[in-house]
This record gives structure tokens, C-alpha cells and sequence, in this order.
């Protein structure tokens, strides 16, 4: 008789697939997000059109550092600070847990890639949840554009080599886990090892994004296309400058009317600190010594700061980002102006990245509690960022006190701290002192 067909657990199957799809969307994506990286690192390479570059300078790496400037440049401006009307202990629980480090390096990754991952996880050795961060060359999913959430996700654990050689890939995915709103699923080897029910209802791994858009819900890079483009005519034209530098900075000479047949002496090769010694042949007639004109490196200078602008423009920086003296003042007032479009850049990069970490703070309260009803007042909380440019206390001061006088109530607030540059949550924790001291005073006058 034939063996029976065991049945197929609709469960294993739909995690195996699930698996199969995500690993296929990982590998299609991770070589250009290596790419970004590359350039943000300054190792990317620099392709040459072979015109004028020796075979000798075709693989060096200019190293252009204007991708790690355009990424740094906003991220250090980009600092989450907490929750506002936090009622949970949410921010005493990320600080236990290091949470604000690890959305740090999830921004980061963000910035450079388009998007970052960050995983809901069990401590091994309390009974506490962790956040653990994936860049997305380790991870990716499917989001569910209406909620923001992932539908489900994947995310790489251990690498290992490929079975077979395959070109330009040394490591492929071992061990990873794969995530949907009901199971987390563990894979080792490749193989399906242990399913665990999710209660949440909610995807335990989160996305954070920089700029999701409906054709890109994973997010789009600082370093777009047109950003990396410039950086390669930057790194074709810094080895060009290398090149006419040799003719810059040592003079080119030659000898005309040199007598047929002479054999050329070694000691006139042309180099600093020679002395050379010509002299005339059986006629008294001698060569004449000629110099060719030395080529200026102007031009270069130039077309790089033309290049510098077109950078500019499309990541939203200054002149003075990368390192070019401008004539404004540096006065905070003044760096803000010059920074009106890397201003509107970070504001909208706090407005989307808080509502996602507000998501990660749901799903980690409500894995923490086993549970997938949310409590009404896990709703509330507003996420709080540090000021994207340093608060002058001196004008700012000023500005207060007139502003105290014309509105009192605004004394002692929340949003009056906070205008003062102070964290979300030391202004909490100041407007509830100030309270308890009013009420404490009006208690004692009614005696």
C-alpha cells in the first residue's frame, strides 16, 4: 500500500511561505542598501569612463565624505526625548531597558537606508521585553499602508556562507524569525524549529522609516540617486586634480636642439634640488633648456563647488556643511536660517519616526502584559523630541518673560519649559513641582 500523505498544518505552511517571500525581497534589497552604506562610509568606488585616468588611479577611492554629511547632519538634529503624558512609566521603562540607544541606531540606519527595524524580544534573564535593532540589510516585511504596521516581517539572526558559491554574496541568511500578528516564528538552518503564539495581535518586529511614501513604504535614503550621482563626478573630478597636481607642483622641462645621437645623462631627470651640467659639442653649439607652462588647479576648486551646490540642493544642507567658508554669521539665529529646508527635513522626520516609536511603546506594553487590548490612556501619549537647534537662554529668556506677561497662564506649563529648550521630561517633572509648591503655599495661607 502507498504511505499516507501526512496533512500539511496550514499554520507551518503559511510561515514557511512567508519565510520563502521575505528571504527572496531581503536579497533583492540588500545589495543596494550595502551600496548606501559604502557611500556613507566614504568606501564606495568611483566608476571611471577611462579618458584620462592612468590604470594605476582607476581603483582608488577618492573618499568623499559629503554622504556621512548629509545623513549626520540631520540624524545629530533628530533626538527623541520621550513621552508626553506618559501615565504607564513608558519612558522609566525605556530607560531601563536602554530603548533610547537602540532607536538611536534604528534612526541612523533609517537615514542612511530608508528604513530600520526594531524588535520586540524576551530578556533571557528577566522577565522583561527588550528592543533589539535591525538594519534593513538584516530585515524587512510588508506594511500595511492604513495602520503603518508590518503585516509580517522577517529578520535575520546568524549568516552564514552560501552552500554553493554564488557572485558578490559571501554570507546568506542561517537563522532568522519570522513575524506575522498571531505566531513569531524561529528558524535555524533554514528550518522551521519553533513556533510561539503572539498575543498582541501586532507584529512584534516594527518599522522605522524616513520619508514612507505610497510607491515606497519602506522609505527612501538621504542618500537618493541623484545625491549619490553627484558624488561619483566628485570622485571622477578629485582624481582628475590629483592628476594635474604632479603637473602643479613639479614643472615639466624639456631640451630642444639636443645633438643626433647623443645618449640621454641620468642626472637630468627632472627633480627638486638637481643640478644639471650641459655642455657643448665639437661645433660650441648646446641644447636649450625649456620649461612647459605649470597648469593651474583653479578650475578644479570650481567645478567642485558647483558640484557642492547641486549636493546642496537635493539633501538640504549649506555650503557650510561641507566644509565651505560662507559669509553669514554664526550666530544660532543666523544657522537657522541658512538650515530653513534641513529645519522642515527634521520636523518631518520627528512627526513620522514618533508615531512609530509611540507603536513599538503599544506593542511593548501590551507584550509585557500578554494581552492585545490596548488601555485607552497608551493612546495618549505624544512623542517629544529635543530642540532640532540649540536654544540661545539668554534671548530665549527674554523672549519668556514678555511673553509670561502677556499670557500668565503660561507660567509653569509644560510648553513653557519646553520653550526653554528643557527635555519633556524634566519639564514634567518641574510643572508638577511648581504645582505641588502653589497648592503647598495655598494650603498654608489658609490657616
Amino acid at each position: 500500500m502507498p504511505a499516507q500523505v501526512q496533512p500539511v498544518d496550514p499554520v507551518t505552511e503559511m510561515l514557511e511561505n512567508a519565510a520563502s517571500d521575505l528571504l527572496e525581497t531581503l536579497t533583492l534589497k540588500s545589495s543596494k542598501v550595502k551600496t548606501k552604506y559604502e557611500y556613507y562610509n566614504a568606501d564606495n568606488g568611483i566608476r571611471d569612463f577611462g579618458i584620462s585616468t592612468p590604470k594605476s588611479m582607476v581603483h582608488t577611492m577618492p573618499g568623499i565624505g559629503w554622504a556621512g554629511r548629509a545623513v549626520n547632519t540631520l540624524s545629530d538634529r533628530v533626538l527623541f526625548d520621550g513621552f508626553a503624558q506618559d501615565t504607564f512609566g513608558i519612558n522609566n521603562y525605556f530607560e531601563d531597558i536602554n530603548a533610547y540607544s537602540v532607536i538611536g541606531k534604528a534612526k541612523q540606519d533609517a537615514f542612511i537606508a530608508g528604513c530600520a527595524f526594531i524588535m520586540v524580544a524576551d530578556d533571557e534573564l528577566t522577565d522583561r521585553k527588550l528592543l533589539v535593532p535591525f538594519t534593513a540589510e538584516e530585515a524587512t516585511g510588508e506594511i500595511d499602508q492604513t495602520t503603518g504596521l508590518l503585516k509580517y516581517g522577517l529578520a535575520v539572526t546568524k549568516w552564514s556562507p552560501p552552500p554553493k558559491k554564488i557572485k558578490n554574496i559571501k554570507y546568506t541568511p542561517s537563522d532568522y524569525m519570522v513575524f506575522t500578528p498571531n505566531y513569531t516564528a524561529v528558524f535555524v538552518g533554514r528550518t522551521l524549529s519553533e513556533i510561539v503564539p503572539n498575543p498582541t495581535g501586532r507584529v512584534l518586529l516594527h518599522p522605522i522609516t524616513h520619508r514612507s511614501s505610497a510607491d515606497r513604504p519602506l522609505g527612501k535614503s538621504r542618500l537618493t540617486n541623484t545625491a549619490r550621482r553627484i558624488i561619483q563626478e566628485v570622485g571622477r573630478l578629485k582624481r582628475r586634480e590629483e592628476i594635474a597636481e604632479e603637473f602643479y607642483a613639479l614643472p615639466q622641462r624639456y631640451i630642444n636642439g639636443l645633438a643626433e645621437g647623443a645618449t640621454k645623462d641620468p642626472n637630468l631627470d627632472s627633480a627638486v634640488g638637481k643640478v644639471w651640467s650641459i655642455t657643448k659639442d665639437e661645433e660650441g653649439e648646446k641644447p636649450d633648456v625649456g620649461q612647459l607652462p605649470q597648469m593651474s588647479i583653479d578650475g578644479f576648486i570650481g567645478a567642485k563647488k558647483d558640484k557642492a551646490r547641486d549636493f546642496c540642493a537635493e539633501t538640504a544642507l549649506t555650503l557650510r556643511n561641507l566644509g565651505y567658508e560662507t559669509g553669514n554669521p554664526s550666530s544660532p539665529e543666523s544657522l537657522a536660517a541658512m538650515s530653513d529646508d534641513l529645519l522642515l527635513e527634521a520636523t518631518n522626520s520627528q512627526t513620522e519616526m514618533g508615531n512609530q516609536i509611540k507603536q513599538i511603546a503599544i506593542t511593548l506594553r501590551l507584550a509585557a502584559n500578554q494581552t492585545d487590548t490596548i488601555p485607552e490612556q497608551l493612546n495618549d501619549l505624544i512623542p517629544a523630541w529635543k530642540p532640532i537647534f540649540q536654544v540661545d537662554i539668554g534671548a530665549a529668556g527674554d523672549a519668556m518673560f514678555k511673553l509670561f506677561n502677556v499670557m500668565p497662564e503660561l507660567q509653569g506649563t509644560v510648553s513653557g519649559y519646553r520653550m526653554l529648550g528643557i527635555g519633556i521630561r524634566e519639564a514634567e517633572t518641574l510643572a508638577k513641582k511648581r504645582l505641588a509648591a502653589q497648592g503647598s503655599s495655598f494650603m498654608k495661607g489658609n490657616q
